[in-house]
């Protein structure tokens, strides 16, 4: 009990530290901030329909602050009977260098990342669900489009502790492949996002 104990205080203190970390930078960073962004990733939309959103401010000539989130709540029946899914509710804040100028040409990031998952693959039956929390690195190039408007690309990867982790085998038979804490390495953030200048 006292080894569960700690993880589950561990597990609240994370999730509580991001959520203040994404209030303090969305509420106070603007005031003093050159620039505002909003951006959205096209291939999160097409990863069965995840809304995404993110927002960055500049604090500074190479760093600015962002912060957003992911949400998915669809499941989708394929005709072999089979059900994919990639179901989360992700919140992230983080920090990006630039080493030419504020939101524009190349760029490093890192950030601090709260997920809750279900998922599915796309040609296996097995379901994973779990809560994550962890730290990212990524890195990418932003192209001007115009004075309002960039284009962003990007790639990262994230790792951590997964708690509440369970692997099914399948959905319908529900039956416990692996379940409890772990560790975990991830790909994280492919994106091509539109980012609007305010």
């Amino acid at each position: 009990y006292p080894v569960y104990e700690k993880e589950l205080l561990l597990k609240y203190t994370m999730k509580k530290s991001v959520l203040v970390g994404i209030f303090l930078i969305m509420i106070l960073a603007p005031l003093k901030a050159q620039h505002v962004s909003a951006s959205t990733n096209v291939l999160g939309w097409a990863d069965y329909g995840t809304v995404n959103l993110s927002a960055g401010v500049s604090l500074a000539r190479h760093f600015s602050f962002e912060a957003g989130g992911r949400y998915n709540p669809f499941s989708y029946q394929r005709q072999s009977g089979l059900t994919v899914r990639n179901q989360q509710k992700t919140a992230f804040a983080g920090v990006r260098y630039w080493p030419w100028y504020v939101f524009s040409g190349w760029w490093v990031g890192a950030k601090g990342q709260w997920s809750e998952y279900s998922r599915t693959g796309i040609w296996r039956y097995a379901v994973e669900e779990g809560t994550g929390y962890g730290i990212g690195l990524s890195t990418g190039y932003t192209w001007m489009i115009s004075k309002r408007f960039n284009l962003d690309f990007g790639i990262g990867g994230w790792g951590g502790r997964l708690y509440d982790h369970t692997l099914y085998h399948c959905l319908k038979c529900m039956e416990i492949r692996e379940s409890g804490p772990k560790n975990f390495i991830a790909l994280d953030d492919v994106s091509i996002s539109l980012m609007i200048m305010f």
